[in-house]
């Protein structure tokens, strides 16, 4: 069981490496903030209201959780298409507890909830592979703007699947999951939001592994999260050994610096005993002034070189 853990936790980790930054984007949404994404009413966005008492309790701790990880980059500005890991199972694959399936249902209606307007998915998504007989299941969420770019970007591969714009985002997690090794390696970074520099680099290095059984040594860039530290951030892309920091890996950092720094300005704030806690904080990020609220709203004031906008 120790060693199936360790092999999935080598996999997610060594997946996570993606999105193309050749092109060096604003913090605030670049292709998103240039198209129509509506707004909606504020109390419909995170409507966690809606679910019942500990479950809605449960929702927020869950969001906030997400929030402080990597997931903080999908909810936010624009660097990462889908986050994943801030909710896991493992179960029996012939036979899954009951208890099990019932945590799933329940986690299920949680993500339900995590919306605002259609920028956002959130679901749960199994991997193909079982492990020693156990099956794996990760909680995702998607941003719908960025998803539809990789789409475009990665046509030559995706269109094989019949995917367009409109596929539903599970469909196309699950297309490249079931695809052959390296282009699910390959297309899972275009996914999880890394420089194109470092998704050649460990497609190339799997195909090497394949080819002569010898592991490709590597550097690691890591990228601040809330909750680890910056030695141990899940923000995390594979580099050769002596990489020496590029153009995509400084406009990635520098952004990512950004919004995190907006982020923890804003969680000192809101979260904590008798404060507003993630839900207002969410909404109060994303309002347009006038009670109407789209993630495409969200400001950082600190890249703008002033003081921070939280209200």
């Amino acid at each position: 069981m120790k060693a199936a853990v360790q092999v999935i936790a080598g996999i997610i980790s060594m997946i996570f490496i993606s999105f193309s930054l050749a092109d060096p984007l604003p913090v605030r949404g670049s292709d998103i903030a240039d198209k129509a994404v509506p707004s909606v009413p504020c109390q419909q966005c995170f409507p966690l209201e809606r679910l019942s008492g500990p479950l809605s309790e449960r929702a927020a701790e869950l969001l906030l959780k997400a929030l402080d990880g990597e997931a903080l980059y999908t909810f936010v500005g624009d660097l990462k298409p889908m986050s994943s890991g801030f909710v896991s199972f493992n179960f029996d694959a012939q036979s899954p507890p009951a208890a099990t399936l019932a945590g799933l249902e329940e986690t299920r209606r949680i993500l339900a909830s995590w919306q605002c307007g259609q920028e956002y998915y959130a679901g749960l998504h199994h991997f193909a592979k079982v492990f020693d007989g156990k099956r794996y299941v990760d909680g995702l969420v998607i941003r719908r703007g960025l998803l539809e770019k990789v789409i475009d970007q990665r046509a030559s591969f995706l269109s094989g699947f019949g995917i367009t714009r409109s596929a539903d985002p599970l469909e196309i997690v699950t297309a490249v999951e079931y695809a052959s090794s390296l282009e699910r390696l390959r297309h899972y970074g275009y996914l999880f939001g890394y420089p194109d520099h470092a998704v050649d680099f460990f497609v190339d290095a799997a195909r090497s592994q394949e080819a002569d059984g010898r592991f490709v040594k590597r550097e690691f860039q890591r990228l601040p999260t809330f909750r680890a530290s910056d030695e141990r951030s899940p923000f995390v892309y594979a580099v050769p050994v002596g990489h020496v920091e590029n153009d995509a890996d400084r406009s990635l950092r520098q952004r990512a610096q950004q919004i995190q720094a907006e982020y923890r300005l804003r969680r000192e704030k809101y979260i904590g005993p008798s404060r507003p806690g993630v839900v207002r904080m969410l909404r109060d990020w994303f309002d347009d002034g006038q009670g109407a609220c789209s993630p495409v709203n969200a400001r950082f004031g600190l890249a703008r070189g002033g003081g921070s906008v939280v209200r």
